[in-house]
């Protein structure tokens, strides 16, 4: 592992290398945002407010391979480039000097855009500063962290909710290119996350449950310590069938055994839908729930984007900052 002061002495020796173009010429901006699923929903109403902003400029959004079908045909993005964010693949470390050598070869790429801003969408992320240096793009924004100061040329104050915190960095982008962002901060109501559920999806989320009204139960979540007992999931489960309440669980393929364990601590019956949809599909299967109950996780988070009302369990991460982005009457947190 590189410790933090051999990191910074690699990136000062990268950047330093890499000589800014100068003035910007072109029209067109690059966001980095590296995260998963619900991370990339709280970006959406910052992405609507930013092309409002800025008619006729060209939006491009790296992501990782992970978070392209995420945005998919989002209207408020010109193109998504994938790249495996070094600490974001969920997969064995590579070699020290790895996260170093794809910053420099995906630099390379990225300069021939000649991108005139760069903003980086998430508030500590260094390797995303560094890759717009590389890239020798000339306008670089992003947070007021520490870890990002050496790197850009704007670093803007972010406080609040994750959506608030999107919409600030992309608002103070668009103002330093000319742009008219809004002068009001974003609200749920005005502002919600953005999800579309096709007739296909639709069509295709009810072969799997059928038209009979349920609540969805997502009980996983990409991170152990925000788990619940799956006991207490199992008499949640049989609390709602003794009140004549179908109930679907989800979840991932690899999230098939949690749901089976749960179902096995059951006296009454659900059904098991985990590995079993794609995320189109699972919009649309939250699209048409009664309810959905979860933990923190991305899922929730696409609950909310789809219109479904939801009750989430939250700990440790801090709900103020992470929790549901939708009107306090549909979306409770415990």
């Amino acid at each position: 592992m590189i410790r933090p002061l051999a990191r910074a002495l690699l990136t000062s020796g990268l950047a330093a290398r890499a000589p800014d173009r100068g003035a910007p010429s072109s029209r067109s901006v690059l966001l980095i945002r590296p995260d998963h699923l619900g991370d990339l929903l709280f970006l959406t109403p910052g992405l609507r407010r930013f092309r409002a902003a800025l008619p006729g400029w060209r939006i491009a959004l790296v992501v990782g391979p992970w978070g392209a079908p995420v945005l998919a045909g989002n209207p408020d993005i010109d193109e998504l480039i994938e790249l495996p964010f070094p600490g974001f693949t969920r997969a064995p470390k590579p070699h020290p000097l790895q996260p170093y050598q794809l910053a420099r070869d995906a630099a390379a790429r990225l300069r021939a855009r000649g991108c005139a801003a760069a903003v980086v969408l998430r508030d500590d992320h260094w390797w995303g500063g560094l890759l717009a240096r590389l890239a020798g793009i000339p306008l670089r924004v992003g947070a007021d962290d520490p870890a990002l100061a050496s790197l850009l040329t704007l670093q803007v104050p972010v406080a609040g909710h994750s959506v608030a915190r999107n919409a600030a960095l992309l608002d103070a982008a668009a103002r330093l290119l000319g742009g008219s962002p809004p002068d009001t901060p974003p609200t749920p109501e005005r502002d919600p996350l953005s999800w579309r559920v096709t007739p296909e999806d639709r069509a295709a989320a009810q072969r799997l449950t059928g038209l009979e009204p349920y609540v969805a139960i997502h009980p996983g979540s990409g991170a152990p310590v925000k788990s619940w007992p799956a006991a207490r999931w199992a008499e949640l489960a049989d609390r709602l069938a003794a009140r004549e309440v179908r109930v679907v669980f989800t979840g991932g393929e690899a999230e098939r055994w949690l749901v089976e364990t749960i179902r096995v601590r059951m006296t009454s019956g659900a059904l098991n839908l985990a590995g079993q949809s794609s995320l189109r599909t699972l919009g649309a299967l939250y699209s048409d729930a009664c309810a959905v109950v979860g933990v923190d996780s991305g899922p929730l988070h696409l609950a909310v984007a789809a219109g479904a009302p939801t009750l989430q369990l939250y700990g440790p991460s801090d709900p103020a900052k992470f929790g549901p982005w939708g009107p306090a009457a549909r979306h409770r947190v415990l």
